[in-house]
């Protein structure tokens, strides 16, 4: 992260540098993707102000504090930085969140029949990808009343018994068929 500092009517010291890079090295360990970072140290009559602006990726984090002493304007400045910082993490990692599950969810829809509202133009015969598994292992039993409760064609599934991926589908005469794989 490049920190730029600027001093407005007060001294810049060693020991004032080494304070605000070692408190902003901390908030570039939090969040990664921090790619510039500008400082403004300002005194105005008794006040000592600090603006410490961040520079992300697509955002931009500002955070403006004030007190009678530098230090304690840095630190909260640096507070406020790290609360921004946390809320936007949040906001990401929801966004991240709602991708993959509407990625999970397509595949659950193709199957159970809802194909024709997400994909309105497509052609016949097309192979589409589906990631459909049930996660816990289950006995031919369970698996066939969650297949007869989902309204679905077939169900992959993990055998409680053997271990192995099994395929458990509906026949056109009522009955059901179970894959077993050999090898």
């Amino acid at each position: 992260m490049d920190i730029n500092i600027t001093a407005r009517n007060i001294d810049l010291d060693s020991s004032l540098k080494s304070y605000v890079h070692k408190r902003l090295d901390k908030m570039e360990r939090m969040y990664r993707r921090i790619y510039k970072c500008e400082v403004v140290l300002e005194e105005e009559k008794e006040r000592k102000n600090t603006e410490i602006i961040m520079y992300l990726k697509r955002n931009r984090i500002i955070a403006k504090e004030s007190s009678p002493d530098i230090y304690a304007s840095i630190d909260n400045a640096t507070e406020s930085v790290k609360k921004q910082l946390r809320r936007l993490h949040g906001r990401v990692s929801s966004r991240r969140r709602k991708a993959m599950f509407s990625k999970i969810m397509r595949p659950v829809a193709r199957l159970s029949g809802q194909e024709e509202a997400l994909y309105p133009e497509q052609q016949v015969g097309q192979i589409y990808k589906s990631n459909l598994f049930a996660s816990k292992p289950m006995l031919p039993d369970e698996a066939k009343l969650e297949l007869d409760l989902a309204n679905r064609i077939f169900i992959m599934f993990k055998n409680a018994d053997t271990g192995e991926i099994n395929v458990l589908y509906k026949r056109h005469d009522g009955n059901y068929g179970l894959i077993e794989p050999s090898f």
